[in-house]
Protein backbone atom coordinates (compact mmCIF):
# COMPACT_ATOMS: atom_id res chain seq x y z
CA UNK A 1 0.00 0.00 0.00
CA UNK A 2 1.31 3.43 -0.86
CA UNK A 3 2.02 6.03 1.80
CA UNK A 4 -0.86 8.07 0.45
CA UNK A 5 -3.29 5.17 0.96
CA UNK A 6 -1.93 4.56 4.48
CA UNK A 7 -2.39 8.24 5.28
CA UNK A 8 -5.88 7.96 3.85
CA UNK A 9 -6.69 5.03 6.14
CA UNK A 10 -5.36 6.94 9.13
CA UNK A 11 -7.37 10.01 8.08
CA UNK A 12 -10.51 7.87 7.91
CA UNK A 13 -9.79 6.68 11.46
CA UNK A 14 -9.39 10.27 12.65
CA UNK A 15 -12.63 11.34 10.95
CA UNK A 16 -14.45 8.36 12.45
CA UNK A 17 -13.06 9.26 15.85
CA UNK A 18 -14.39 12.80 15.51
CA UNK A 19 -17.83 11.67 14.28
CA UNK A 20 -18.26 9.04 16.98
CA UNK A 21 -16.83 11.15 19.77
CA UNK A 22 -13.63 9.21 20.36
CA UNK A 23 -11.11 11.53 21.98
CA UNK A 24 -8.06 10.32 20.09
CA UNK A 25 -6.56 7.59 18.00
CA UNK A 26 -3.35 6.30 19.51
CA UNK A 27 -0.22 5.35 17.64
CA UNK A 28 -0.94 1.78 18.79
CA UNK A 29 -4.21 1.92 16.83
CA UNK A 30 -2.45 3.07 13.67
CA UNK A 31 0.27 0.45 14.18
CA UNK A 32 -2.46 -2.19 14.57
CA UNK A 33 -4.02 -1.01 11.29
CA UNK A 34 -0.67 -1.39 9.51
CA UNK A 35 -0.18 -4.87 11.01
CA UNK A 36 -3.66 -5.87 9.81
CA UNK A 37 -2.76 -4.64 6.33
CA UNK A 38 0.40 -6.73 6.30
CA UNK A 39 -1.50 -9.78 7.49
CA UNK A 40 -4.18 -9.46 4.84
CA UNK A 41 -1.61 -8.79 2.10
CA UNK A 42 0.36 -11.90 3.03
CA UNK A 43 -2.83 -13.97 3.19
CA UNK A 44 -3.77 -12.88 -0.35
CA UNK A 45 -0.23 -13.52 -1.60
CA UNK A 46 -0.02 -17.03 -0.15
CA UNK A 47 -3.48 -17.92 -1.46
CA UNK A 48 -2.66 -16.56 -4.93
CA UNK A 49 0.41 -18.83 -5.03
CA UNK A 50 -1.54 -21.84 -3.69
CA UNK A 51 0.80 -22.16 -0.75
CA UNK A 52 0.21 -25.07 1.62
CA UNK A 53 -1.00 -24.33 5.12
CA UNK A 54 0.07 -23.25 7.59
CA UNK A 55 0.87 -19.79 6.25
CA UNK A 56 2.55 -18.71 9.53
CA UNK A 57 1.74 -15.07 8.86
CA UNK A 58 2.10 -13.99 12.51
CA UNK A 59 5.59 -15.52 12.55
CA UNK A 60 6.63 -13.74 9.34
CA UNK A 61 5.41 -10.39 10.70
CA UNK A 62 6.91 -10.92 14.18
CA UNK A 63 10.29 -12.03 12.79
CA UNK A 64 10.38 -9.05 10.42
CA UNK A 65 9.55 -6.63 13.23
CA UNK A 66 12.01 -8.22 15.69
CA UNK A 67 14.83 -7.99 13.15
CA UNK A 68 13.84 -4.75 11.39
CA UNK A 69 13.56 -6.33 7.96
CA UNK A 70 10.89 -5.97 5.33
CA UNK A 71 7.96 -8.26 6.17
CA UNK A 72 7.69 -9.26 2.50
CA UNK A 73 11.23 -10.62 2.18
CA UNK A 74 10.93 -14.14 3.59
CA UNK A 75 7.48 -14.85 2.08
CA UNK A 76 8.89 -13.85 -1.32
CA UNK A 77 11.93 -16.07 -0.80
CA UNK A 78 9.67 -19.00 0.14
CA UNK A 79 7.70 -18.66 -3.11
CA UNK A 80 10.88 -18.46 -5.17
CA UNK A 81 12.84 -21.18 -3.39
CA UNK A 82 10.26 -23.91 -2.73
CA UNK A 83 7.11 -22.77 -4.52
CA UNK A 84 5.99 -21.56 -1.10
CA UNK A 85 6.54 -24.90 0.56
CA UNK A 86 5.08 -27.23 -2.04
CA UNK A 87 8.61 -28.47 -2.80
CA UNK A 88 10.12 -27.99 0.64
CA UNK A 89 11.67 -30.57 2.88
CA UNK A 90 12.90 -30.59 6.46
CA UNK A 91 10.76 -27.54 7.36
CA UNK A 92 12.88 -25.45 5.00
CA UNK A 93 10.67 -23.41 2.66
CA UNK A 94 13.41 -20.86 1.96
CA UNK A 95 16.19 -22.93 0.42
CA UNK A 96 18.42 -22.12 3.39
CA UNK A 97 21.87 -23.73 3.12
CA UNK A 98 21.04 -24.81 -0.44
CA UNK A 99 18.15 -26.82 1.09
CA UNK A 100 20.68 -29.25 2.62
CA UNK A 101 19.55 -28.60 6.17
CA UNK A 102 16.26 -28.00 7.90
CA UNK A 103 14.61 -26.62 11.01
CA UNK A 104 12.78 -28.12 13.97
CA UNK A 105 9.67 -26.27 12.77
CA UNK A 106 8.61 -23.83 10.07
CA UNK A 107 8.27 -21.06 12.67
CA UNK A 108 11.81 -21.73 13.89
CA UNK A 109 13.04 -21.45 10.29
CA UNK A 110 11.36 -18.08 9.80
CA UNK A 111 12.87 -16.61 12.96
CA UNK A 112 16.30 -18.16 12.39
CA UNK A 113 16.66 -16.92 8.82
CA UNK A 114 15.37 -13.44 9.72
CA UNK A 115 18.06 -13.19 12.42
CA UNK A 116 20.76 -14.49 10.09
CA UNK A 117 19.84 -11.98 7.38
CA UNK A 118 20.50 -9.21 9.88
CA UNK A 119 23.38 -10.47 11.99
CA UNK A 120 24.86 -13.50 10.21
CA UNK A 121 28.44 -13.03 9.10
CA UNK A 122 27.60 -13.26 5.38
CA UNK A 123 24.70 -10.80 5.59
CA UNK A 124 25.52 -8.30 8.34
CA UNK A 125 25.73 -4.70 7.15
CA UNK A 126 24.58 -5.43 3.61
CA UNK A 127 21.71 -3.81 1.77
CA UNK A 128 18.77 -6.01 0.84
CA UNK A 129 20.33 -6.32 -2.63
CA UNK A 130 23.62 -7.47 -1.11
CA UNK A 131 21.85 -9.92 1.19
CA UNK A 132 19.96 -11.41 -1.75
CA UNK A 133 23.16 -11.76 -3.80
CA UNK A 134 24.74 -13.67 -0.91
CA UNK A 135 21.61 -15.78 -0.44
CA UNK A 136 21.55 -16.91 -4.07
CA UNK A 137 24.34 -16.01 -6.52
CA UNK A 138 22.03 -16.15 -9.56
CA UNK A 139 22.27 -12.59 -10.99
CA UNK A 140 18.50 -12.56 -11.63
CA UNK A 141 17.64 -13.57 -8.06
CA UNK A 142 17.41 -10.10 -6.43
CA UNK A 143 15.08 -8.91 -9.19
CA UNK A 144 12.91 -11.99 -8.87
CA UNK A 145 12.55 -11.47 -5.12
CA UNK A 146 11.85 -7.73 -5.53
CA UNK A 147 9.13 -8.57 -8.06
CA UNK A 148 7.47 -10.95 -5.61
CA UNK A 149 7.77 -8.37 -2.83
CA UNK A 150 6.04 -5.80 -5.04
CA UNK A 151 3.31 -8.33 -5.73
CA UNK A 152 2.65 -8.59 -1.99
CA UNK A 153 2.42 -4.81 -1.68
CA UNK A 154 0.07 -4.47 -4.65
CA UNK A 155 -2.50 -6.88 -3.18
Amino acid sequence: MTREKKRGHISVLLIAAAVFGVASISSADTKSLQEDERTSKLELFFRAHHCPAPFLIPDYVAAADANSIDYRLLPAVSVRESTCGRHARLNNRWGWNSAKSGFESLAHGIHYIARELVSGRYYRGKTIEGKLRMYNPNPNYPGEIRKLMLEIESD
